[in-house]
C-alpha cells in the first residue's frame, strides 16, 4: 500500500478552507482533490432559536445564520458538518510529516462542539441581576467619604438614640438623617444646646441659637457630603407671629399656620431657619447662603429694620432680593409686595367673584380624630359661643348683637323647645387690673362660661356641642373650620350696605368669616347682625338639621401641600423677570399701591 499522504492543514475557519478535509488524511483512492478551493456552506438557521443575539466589542459581527469575520485567523462559531472519516485509514508516518515542508505552518485543532446556551443563559441573567444589585444597594460617594475613617477620632463614639420621627423617611434618606443626628450629637460638647436665654424683656435671642444650629448642620452636611433631600434649599421665617407660636406657644390662626407650614417643609427636608421679626438678622443670614435662601416669609416691617432698609438696590447691592421676600398676612386681598399679587402669601382664602392672583397656602384641617366624631343625635342641645375674650362681648369689638339681652331671651325661648338647652363658653377678662376696676365688665345673662381652656379642652367641649356661633369677632378665625369637621354647623353674622343683596355676599358689607360666605345652610347660617328674630330661627333651624363632619376642599391637607410644593418649586425669579419688563415699559399687570420698580 503507498504511504499516506502528507496532510497540510488550512486555517480553520478561512473562507477558501476545505470542509472535506478538515482532520481527515485521503488515502490512494481519494476522490477530491486537496488543492481545489471549496467555500464554507453555511448552516441553516435553527427556526426554533428566538433568542436575541447581541453584538459583541470584538472585530466580528454576527448575523442570524453565522459569525462574519474580519480576521480569518479565528474560529466561526458555526462551520460545514465534518465527513466521515474512512475506517481503513491509517495515521501517517511521523518521519514522513517531519520531513515535510510545511511543518511549521501545522495547528493542531479539537473538535467542535456545540455551544451550551442553556449555561449562556444562567450566566446572562446572572450577570444582570448582580448589575441590578450594584445599581441599588451599591455604596455611595457620600457612604464613602463620610466615613468615621474621615472623621475626628472623638467623633468616633458609640451609636447615639435615632428617633422614631425618621422612620416613614426612604432607606437612603433615613441613613443620611442618622449621620447628621450622630454628628449633631458630637458637636455638641463645642456648641451646647438648651440655653436660657431669657423673656422678652431680654430681646428673645433664642430664635438666632436656633438659626445658628441649623447653619452648622448645613456646614457640616456639605463638607461631609451627606446633606438630605431639599436640605440645602432654606426657607426663612421672618414673621412676628411665626415667632410667637415657635416659641410662646400661640395658637391663633397665624399660629396653627405656621405649625403646618413647618410641618410641611421639615418633612419634605428643607432647613427652615428663624429670624423672629428683625430685617437686620434676616439680611446677614441671606448673605451668608444666598444661593441656598429660596424664600423669605416675613411683614415688610419689624421691630428691628424693614425689609425697604434692606432690599437689594444699585447702593446696596448685596441686599435681599425682592423676589425672594414674599409679604405675609393671614387676611386675604393685602397687596403690599413690591413686585406683584403672588408676593403677598395668605391663609385664608376669602370670597370674591375677581380673579385671586395671591399666593394662597392654607393651614391644615384635620378630619376628627381627637376627640373623636360624636354623632349629634348623642350631644345635648348646646350652642357654643365662638369668644375667647370677655371684651368681644362689649363695644369696642364691634358685637353682632349690642343688646346684651338678647342671650337669655332667646334661651328661654328655645329650651321650651329642646330641653336642656344652654349656650356655653371659654373665655377670660384679659385686660389689666386697672381696666377692669375702671370699666367692669360681665359676661352676659344666659351664658355658662367654661373658662381658659387649652386647645385640646376647647375641642372636647366644642364636640359636645351642636352648634357654633359667632358673635362679630374674632374674624376669620380657624375654629368655624374646626366646626364643621364635627360636624357642628356655625351661624354666621354679617351685616349689608343699602345697595347690597343677600344673595350675592360679595357686595355685604362685612361678614365674621368671608370664606365661609361661599357656603349656606345647612352647614353655615348667615344671620343678619342685631336681629333677634334671624338668630333664635338659625339656632332652631341648626338643632333640627344635624350634618356631618365636612371640611372645605381649599382647606385640607392634600390640597395645602399641593400649594406648597406648588409654591417652594416655582420659578419665582422669571416671573418677576417678566413683571419688571413690563413695568419698565409702563405696562402694569399687578395689583396694590406698593409696586415699584426692583433688582433682579
Amino acid at each position: 500500500m503507498a504511504s499516506p499522504r502528507p496532510v497540510r492543514l488550512s486555517k480553520i475557519g478561512s473562507r477558501n478552507a476545505d470542509p472535506n478535509r478538515s482532520g481527515s488524511g485521503s488515502g490512494s483512492g481519494s476522490t477530491r482533490s486537496h488543492k481545489r478551493s471549496v467555500s464554507t456552506p453555511k448552516a441553516p438557521a435553527d427556526p426554533s432559536d428566538t433568542r436575541d443575539h447581541i453584538p459583541s466589542s470584538s472585530t466580528y459581527r454576527r448575523d442570524p445564520q453565522t459569525f462574519q469575520e474580519s480576521d480569518d485567523e479565528f474560529v466561526s462559531e458555526k462551520i460545514a458538518p465534518i465527513p466521515s472519516i474512512n475506517p481503513s485509514f491509517k495515521r501517517p508516518n511521523i518521519n514522513t510529516l517531519n520531513n515535510t515542508p510545511s511543518q511549521s505552518k501545522i495547528r493542531k485543532t479539537k473538535s467542535w462542539s456545540p455551544p451550551n446556551f442553556g449555561l449562556r443563559r444562567i450566566l446572562f441573567f446572572a450577570l444582570i441581576s448582580a448589575t441590578l444589585l450594584v445599581m441599588f444597594f451599591r455604596p455611595s460617594i457620600s457612604d464613602i467619604f463620610s466615613t468615621t475613617i474621615w472623621l475626628p477620632s472623638s467623633w468616633r463614639a458609640n451609636r447615639v438614640p435615632v428617633s422614631s420621627d425618621i422612620s416613614t423617611l426612604s432607606p437612603k434618606e433615613r441613613k443620611l438623617a442618622v449621620k447628621q443626628i450622630e454628628y449633631a450629637h458630637n458637636m455638641e460638647n463645642y456648641f451646647p444646646s438648651e440655653r436660657n436665654w431669657g423673656g422678652r424683656e431680654h430681646g428673645r435671642e433664642d430664635y438666632k441659637f436656633h438659626t445658628e444650629k441649623e447653619l452648622r448642620k448645613l456646614a457640616v452636611c456639605t463638607a461631609t457630603n451627606t446633606c438630605r433631600e431639599n436640605q440645602t434649599n432654606v426657607v426663612i421665617l421672618g414673621h412676628i407671629f411665626s415667632h410667637f407660636h415657635i416659641y410662646e406657644g400661640y395658637m391663633g390662626g397665624e399660629g396653627i399656620w405656621t405649625a403646618n407650614l413647618v410641618e410641611t417643609l421639615t418633612k419634605w427636608g428643607y432647613t427652615i431657619l428663624h429670624a423672629r421679626d428683625d430685617w437686620v438678622y434676616m439680611w446677614y443670614i441671606y448673605n451668608q447662603i444666598p444661593d441656598m435662601v429660596k424664600a423669605i416669609v416675613a411683614w415688610r416691617t419689624g421691630q428691628y429694620g424693614t425689609f425697604e432698609d434692606h432690599v437689594k438696590s444699585p447702593w446696596r447691592i448685596n441686599g435681599v432680593p425682592a423676589w425672594k421676600f414674599f409679604v405675609y398676612n393671614y387676611f386675604p386681598d393685602h397687596y403690599t409686595s413690591i413686585v406683584g399679587d403672588a408676593w403677598n402669601m395668605h391663609s385664608e382664602f376669602g370670597f370674591s367673584h375677581k380673579q385671586r392672583n395671591f399666593t394662597f397656602i392654607p393651614y391644615v384641617v384635620e378630619p376628627a380624630t381627637t376627640p373623636p366624631y360624636t354623632p349629634s343625635a348623642q350631644r345635648p342641645n348646646q350652642v357654643y359661643i365662638l369668644a375667647k375674650f370677655l371684651r368681644y362681648f362689649y363695644p369696642g369689638a364691634q358685637p353682632a348683637w349690642e343688646d346684651t339681652g338678647v342671650f337669655l331671651r332667646a334661651k328661654t325661648v328655645l329650651e321650651q323647645e329642646f330641653p336642656g338647652f344652654e349656650f356655653v363658653v371659654g373665655c377670660k377678662d384679659d385686660r389689666n387690673s386697672a381696666s377692669q376696676i375702671e370699666n367692669s365688665m360681665q359676661l352676659p345673662d344666659g351664658i355658662r362660661n367654661l373658662g381658659q381652656m387649652d386647645r385640646i379642652e376647647f375641642e372636647h367641649q366644642l364636640a359636645n356641642s351642636r352648634v357654633m356661633l359667632g358673635i362679630g369677632w374674632p374674624t376669620l378665625s380657624p375654629s368655624p373650620h374646626v366646626a364643621l369637621s364635627l360636624g357642628i354647623p356655625f351661624i354666621n353674622p354679617y351685616s349689608m350696605w343699602g345697595w347690597s343683596s343677600f344673595d350675592d355676599p360679595d357686595t355685604w358689607q362685612q361678614s365674621q368669616h368671608h370664606t365661609l360666605k361661599a357656603l349656606g345652610e345647612p352647614y353655615i347660617y348667615h344671620v343678619l347682625r342685631n336681629n333677634e328674630t334671624e338668630l333664635i330661627e338659625a339656632i332652631r333651624k341648626a338643632l333640627s338639621t344635624p350634618i356631618e363632619p365636612y371640611i372645605l376642599p381649599i382647606m385640607t391637607r392634600d390640597y395645602h401641600e399641593r400649594q406648597v410644593s406648588k409654591w417652594i418649586n416655582t420659578d419665582w425669579k422669571s416671573k418677576a423677570e417678566r413683571i419688571l419688563e413690563n413695568r419698565k415699559k409702563g405696562i402694569e399687570t399687578e395689583n396694590g399701591n406698593d409696586l415699584k420698580e426692583f433688582m433682579l
